[in-house]
This record gives C-alpha cells, structure tokens and sequence, in this order.
C-alpha cells in the first residue's frame, strides 16, 4: 500500500465531522421543503418564507411535475438520504472503523445524489427558470459530501490500490473542497448568466 499524507478527510473526526454537519443542514433543508409542499397543498396561493423574489421561489419551482419525480415529493428522499451519512458520520465520531464497503456504498448513493441534483439544477435553471433557495442548500451539501467521500475513499485505499497509486487520482482526492468549490462556482455563475434579468437590476 502507498503511504498517504494524513488529510483531515481521512480520519474517522475529521470526516465524520463533516457528514454530520452537512447531513443535518441537508436534512433540515429538505425537511423545510417538505413542510413547505405541505403548506402549498393546503393553501396553494400560500407565500413562502423562501419565495424571495420571481427568480428565487421555492414555492414556484414545486408547481412543477418534475418536483415528483417519482411519484412523490422528491424533499422525501432528500428527508430519508440524509439520515444516512448522519448515522455513518457519527459512527466515524465514535471511533468506529466503518467497512470500506459500506463508504463505497455511500459514495455510490451520493453519485446517485449528485446525478439527481444535475437534472433538477438544469431544469431549474434553463427550463424552468427559478432558482429554489432551499434547493441550492440540498445542492451545495450534497456535491460537497460526494467530493470528499470519493476522494477519503480514495487516499484510503477504499476503492482499491489501483485507485490509490493512481497519480493523478492522488492529485485529484487532495482537494476535494476545492474541486467542490470550483464545481459550485459553474452553477453560481451560470445562474447569474441565466437570470442576468434580475442580477443585472442590483448593480
């Protein structure tokens, strides 16, 4: 096996840490959105806490078929997701030596996540053209848990020891924030293309 530096995302504190903050802020994202849905239902001309503007409405983007894309409102799975990287964050907490199987598990959830988030960030984006502030939390935690559990998998060895020699997969796992932050940045910036109507009016 390669020796690695140490990163914070490779211990059990570390990255156990930030599956239970970001698993909290994206359960309590969701939750809202769900409470929201419900508001809506009861009273559809209800104004929402987050219906901040007509380029920023949650409650605009849920009158939409593809909030339930399954049948359901898709702030369900975001509801159940969550609660699984909380449980594996504070199982790291406790010092516990999760399987590398189970991370590989939970890095192919986030792809799943992340692939899931991509289709409903075009669609808000160019086909609807609404941005939904609750939304983009679910966003933001969502591609960042995936970058640093694929690359912790990585420089752990998790995804075997061809993973782990690879160069440029080492190179690439020692920034996961940073490569979150730049793949973030494209959404921000292409929303602010889009909806240049109202950014435009604040300069």
């Amino acid at each position: 096996m390669t020796d690695q530096p140490r990163r914070w995302f490779t211990g059990h504190r570390g990255l156990g840490a930030l599956l239970v903050v970001t698993g909290v802020i994206g359960l309590l994202s969701a939750f809202e959105l769900t409470l929201d849905k419900f508001r809506i239902l009861e009273d559809p001309d209800v104004v929402l806490g987050c219906d901040l503007n007509p380029f920023f409405s949650c409650g605009s983007v849920m009158t939409y078929q593809e909030s339930e894309l399954l049948g359901f409102p898709n702030q369900l799975l975001g509801v159940f997701a969550f609660m699984v990287p909380i449980v594996l964050g504070v199982l790291l907490l406790s010092r516990v030596d999760v399987p590398h199987w189970i991370m590989n598990g939970l890095a192919i959830g986030l792809l799943g996540g992340v692939a899931l988030v991509t289709f409903l960030q075009y669609t808000s984006i160019f086909e609807i053209g609404v941005g939904c502030p609750w939304c983009m939390v679910v966003w933001v935690v969502t591609i960042l848990q995936f970058c640093v559990v694929v690359a912790s998998n990585i420089l752990r060895g998790a995804l075997g020891a061809t993973a782990q020699r690879s160069t440029v997969l080492r190179v690439l796992a020692s920034a996961p924030v940073a490569i979150a932050a730049v793949w973030l940045l494209v959404i921000a910036a292409t929303m602010i293309v889009e909806f240049w109507t109202y950014f435009g009016s604040l300069i």
